[in-house]
């Protein structure tokens, strides 16, 4: 997932509340996963420090594979190139993407000074049985970020599928630099990369 500094909840809504995350009262189902991996976010980091990366990521963990739709995300970064992967590079790649994108959260988020999360609206898509849910990350200074979140359907829950950070997608950004490595170097380098940036985010402590 991308960077909140990009220049780059299982908690119901009552407990939101609480807390002050500032959640609208009418919070429809695709809302509730929204807020639901909001507030996994802000207790890994509040806890961040306490639990260190291994913590943060077995926090999150469950969050994220309940809340995302990481097997389809995973087919979208790759575009048109799925279809060119055989069965055994398929389950390499979405095991691989399912391990960076909950390490991205665990990496990213480890610190608390006062940020809190706001769910603006959520909207109904013209294209597909998808909603978008737009929420304000704010930060201690006041500063505002703005998340777009899009989710589907699937299996009688909304996942959601892409993320956006102050209108930059992270699945149209991934979708790019892996295309590129595909094309160039095919797919043993793609999964180096993602390896690499892995390990990366296991040293952001």
């Amino acid at each position: 997932m991308i960077e909140i500094s990009k220049t780059h909840l299982v908690g119901a809504l009552a407990f939101l509340m609480a807390w002050g995350y500032g959640v609208n009262a009418f919070a429809g189902e695709a809302t509730s996963v929204v807020t639901e991996l909001q507030a996994s976010i802000m207790t890994i980091m509040k806890d961040g420090r306490d639990l260190g990366y291994t913590g943060r990521y077995q926090t999150i963990s469950p969050t994220v594979e309940n809340t995302h739709d990481l097997a389809t995300i995973a087919r979208l970064v790759v575009g048109r190139h799925w279809q060119g992967f055989d069965a055994s590079q398929k389950s390499t790649f979405v095991k691989t993407f399912r391990t960076l994108s909950i390490s991205m959260y665990a990496g990213r988020f480890k610190d608390y000074g006062g940020e809190q999360f706001n769910i603006l609206s959520e909207t109904a898509l013209k294209r597909g049985n998808r909603k978008l849910v737009t929420s304000h990350f704010v930060k201690s200074d006041g500063k505002k970020i703005t998340f777009n979140y899009i989710l589907h359907r699937v299996h009688g829950q909304w996942k959601i599928i892409s993320v956006s950070v102050n209108g930059v997608s992270d699945l149209a950004l991934k979708r790019a630099e892996y295309g590129g490595i595909l094309r160039k170097d095919g797919f043993p380098t793609l999964i180096e990369r993602l390896k690499t940036q892995i390990q990366k985010n296991t040293h952001e402590h």
